[in-house]
C-alpha cells in the first residue's frame, strides 16, 4: 500500500513538470508562409529583396468557386529589402501582425541573378536557422522571383501546391530529395558532384505557372547555366530516371513523321577507367524499355520495321545523352557524378575537387544504350501481335 501511494505521488509530480504547449502559438497569431521569392535589391547593388507568399485562412474556410477566385483572396504577397535574407526577413515579420510561420513553404525561388553570385549566403542562413524546412523545392528563375510568387493557379486555391504537384507531374524524380533545399546543400558538400535546381522561366498566363527551361547547373555554389528541356532528358537518363509524358522520336523513313514511345524504365551505368592516363574516359550503359503506342510510322508494321523503329529510338537517345554530358563539360559541371564514383570506388586516384574540376574537362565519353520495345499490333494483316526487341 505504501509504494502504491509513492508510485501515484511520484506520477502527480512529475505531471506538473510536463511542459504541454508551452511555446505554442494560436493560429490567428500565426502568418503561415506558402512559399519564399529571393531577388536582388533595388537599393543595393549586394542586398537582396525578399518576397514572402502568406496564406489568408479565413479565405480558405469559404467554398471553393472553381476559376472564378482570385489569388488576392487567398494569398497575399509582401517584399522587403535587406542586405541578406533574415535581414529582410526580420523587416517583413516587422511589417505584419503576425508571427511568420515557415513550417509549410513548399518551394524557394532563387532570382538567378542571385544563383550567379553564389548561394551560400542565401542557403546557409535559412538552413542553419531552420527557417524553411529542408523538404522545400529549390527554383532558379530567369523571370523575377516575385512574379513567380504572384501566378493565379485556376485549379487550384494554393499556388504553391498547384506549383509543386505541376512541376512533379512534370519532371519523374526517383530522389526528389536531390532538387530541394536540403539536397542542395547535400550535393553541395558531397565530394565528386555538384548541385542543381530546376530551372524555370516567364510562363503562360494561361497555365497560370511558370515555365520549366530545363536543369540549372551550379559549379559549387555559382550558378553557371543550365541544360534545356531536351538535354536535361540525357541527364535524367543518366540519373536513372525520365519523364512521365510519352516521348516522340523521329520517323526513321519519314521526314516529317514521328512515332510515340511510353518509356515505362531506365537503368544506367556509370564506369571510369583509365583514371591515371592523360584521357580518362566514362563508360555509361543505358537500357530503356518502354510500349510504342503509335505514330506516323506506325500503322502497320513487320519485323524489319520494328528494328528500324527500335534503332532510332536507340540512335536518338544516345545523341541526346552525349549532348547532355558534352554541355556540362563546356560549363565545367559534374551534375552526373562522375567525380563521385570516382571517389567511392577508386579512391587513389581521387584528389580533391579542384583537380578534378580540371579532368572532368577532358573525360571522354562513351554512350551504349541498349532499347527493348514492345509492339501491341491490333491489325489482321500483321503476322507478329508482339515484339520484343
Amino acid at each position: 500500500m505504501k509504494n502504491r501511494l509513492w508510485t501515484l505521488l511520484l506520477c502527480t509530480i512529475l505531471t506538473c513538470l510536463l511542459p504541454g504547449c508551452w511555446d505554442g502559438v494560436e493560429l490567428q497569431k500565426r502568418a503561415v508562409v506558402l512559399m519564399m521569392g529571393i531577388d536582388p535589391s533595388d537599393q543595393d547593388d549586394h542586398g537582396v529583396k525578399v518576397s514572402l507568399q502568406l496564406a489568408r485562412p479565413q479565405s480558405f474556410s469559404r467554398s471553393p468557386q472553381g476559376s472564378t477566385s482570385s489569388r488576392e483572396d487567398n494569398t497575399a504577397v509582401i517584399t522587403k529589402s535587406g542586405t541578406e535574407v533574415t535581414d529582410a526577413l526580420r523587416k517583413i515579420q516587422l511589417s505584419i501582425d503576425r508571427n511568420l510561420f515557415f513550417g509549410h513553404v513548399r518551394a524557394v525561388v532563387i532570382n538567378q541573378v542571385i544563383a550567379q553570385r553564389g548561394m551560400l549566403p542565401v542557403v546557409s542562413p535559412v538552413l542553419q536557422s531552420r527557417i524553411t524546412p529542408r523538404e522545400s523545392w529549390l527554383f532558379v528563375s530567369s523571370s523575377p522571383a516575385r512574379e513567380v510568387l504572384e501566378y493565379t493557379p485556376a485549379l487550384d486555391a494554393i499556388p504553391s501546391t498547384y506549383f509543386t504537384n505541376y512541376f512533379e507531374n512534370r519532371l519523374l524524380l526517383n530522389r526528389p530529395y536531390e532538387v530541394t533545399l536540403g539536397g542542395f546543400h547535400q550535393r553541395l558538400v558531397t565530394p565528386g558532384i555538384q548541385p542543381f535546381a530546376i530551372w524555370i522561366g516567364r510562363g503562360n498566363d494561361g497555365l497560370s505557372a511558370p515555365r520549366i527551361e530545363g536543369i540549372a547547373a551550379f559549379s559549387a555554389d555559382e550558378f553557371v547555366g543550365g541544360l534545356n528541356t531536351q538535354q536535361a532528358l540525357g541527364w535524367l537518363f543518366i540519373q536513372n530516371q525520365f519523364p512521365k509524358s510519352p516521348l516522340s522520336f523521329q520517323c526513321p523513313t519519314k521526314k516529317d513523321g514521328q512515332f510515340v514511345v511510353n518509356v515505362k524504365s531506365v537503368k544506367s551505368t556509370l564506369r571510369m577507367i583509365h583514371l591515371k592516363s592523360n584521357e580518362p574516359q566514362a563508360i555509361v550503359h543505358l537500357r530503356l524499355k518502354g510500349w510504342v503506342e503509335g505514330g506516323a510510322c506506325v500503322i502497320e508494321t513487320n519485323q524489319m520495321e520494328l528494328e528500324q523503329l527500335r534503332q532510332q529510338v536507340k540512335n536518338e537517345v544516345k545523341n541526346v545523352v552525349e549532348t547532355s554530358i558534352q554541355q556540362c563539360q563546356a560549363m565545367n559541371t559534374d551534375i552526373f557524378g562522375m567525380g563521385r564514383n570516382v571517389y567511392r570506388y577508386s579512391p587513389r586516384d581521387w584528389h580533391g575537387d579542384n583537380e578534378w574540376d580540371q579532368t572532368f574537362r577532358k573525360v571522354k565519353t562513351t554512350v551504349q544504350v541498349d532499347v527493348q520495345l514492345d509492339f501491341l499490333q491490333a491489325y489482321k494483316k500483321s503476322a507478329l501481335p508482339l515484339v520484343r526487341q
